[in-house]
């Protein structure tokens, strides 16, 4: 898959603008999503889904396996969504960071039809340093259990659906002005920056509370 078929798009707009202005977070997602958006922005039916997939409150995380914030914060992600029990992870694969985080898409996406997303998706947020190459990702996936190729071949099958559902992840970070990742969601607030978990468990307990 080509760069230029998954990296388009300004990321700059009015978030960015705000951000520079001192706007306070988390910013409400309601002023800038037009009609039922926040509906198909959580259960897009093609988008692989961890946590508890029948969860009550969704949080989603536009991320890059380059990212090291995303990296180095996923853990604890983990850690929350497992112990509350009742919440939808949504994690939007969003490709910012050159080649091999295109690589990553193909590895982590290619993985859903083989029924190891979770693993790869875990194995790949696992990598150390700043930047992970391709041949430390196809390791990463290997110790996870699943061979690279066929998780790559798994991904061109299916290849004209997970383009077109990065596509709308790439829509959507272009539509919010998203600086870069990771950004998170809940409910109607949006984080567009490194979030503490005690933050999104607030805003989880404010859409709980209705």
């Amino acid at each position: 898959m080509k760069r230029r078929d998954l990296i388009r798009g300004s990321l700059g707009s009015s978030l960015g603008a705000m951000m520079l202005a001192g706007a306070a977070f988390p910013v409400r997602a309601e002023e800038m999503l037009p009609g039922a958006a926040p509906r198909e922005l959580t259960h897009d039916p093609d988008q692989p889904v961890l946590g508890n997939p029948d969860g009550s409150v969704t949080i989603v995380e536009y991320f890059d396996y380059q990212c090291p914030f995303c990296r180095d914060s996923h853990p604890a992600l983990l850690d929350y969504v497992r112990s509350d029990g009742d919440i939808r992870l949504v994690m939007k694969d969003w490709p910012i960071f050159g080649e091999a985080s295109v690589r990553g898409v193909q590895l982590g996406l290619g993985s859903v039809a083989l029924g190891r997303y979770a693993e790869v998706n875990a194995a790949l947020m696992a990598g150390k340093g700043r930047r992970v190459d391709a041949l430390r990702m196809d390791a990463a996936v290997r110790d996870a259990g699943l061979d690279p190729e066929a998780a790559i071949a798994s991904f061109e099958r299916e290849r004209d659906k997970w383009v077109a559902l990065i596509d709308r992840t790439m829509a959507e970070a272009d539509f919010f002005g998203l600086p870069g990742t990771p950004a998170y969601l809940v409910g109607l607030n949006l984080f567009p920056r490194v979030t503490e978990i005690a933050e999104l468990r607030a805003a989880v307990a404010a859409v709980r509370r209705g």
